[in-house]
């Protein structure tokens, strides 16, 4: 059921992807290292994309609450090693 939600990061066109299973309400964050939420919708489609285009680089955090399903992932924008 875990892997039923997929976070991924798109660097080509800034932008983090979150692909859910279909036909459930499903509330989406993007938040700083701070846990400002700089993002947040709420939505029953299957796939939501948060734009970082504007933002700085570093370390971000998406959070998926779909019911009693909470995911989260940490997003590192910018840092090539």
């Amino acid at each position: 059921m875990k892997d039923d939600i997929t976070i991924f990061l798109n660097e080509q066109d800034d932008k983090v992807y979150v692909r859910v299973p279909d036909d459930k309400e499903t509330h989406f964050e993007l938040q700083n290292l701070a846990g400002k939420i700089l993002q947040e919708a709420t939505h029953d489609k299957s796939l939501h994309d948060f734009d970082l285009t504007g933002l700085e680089d570093g370390i971000y955090f998406v959070l998926v609450n779909q019911g009693s399903l909470i995911r989260s992932k940490k997003i590192v924008k910018g840092y090539h090693p």
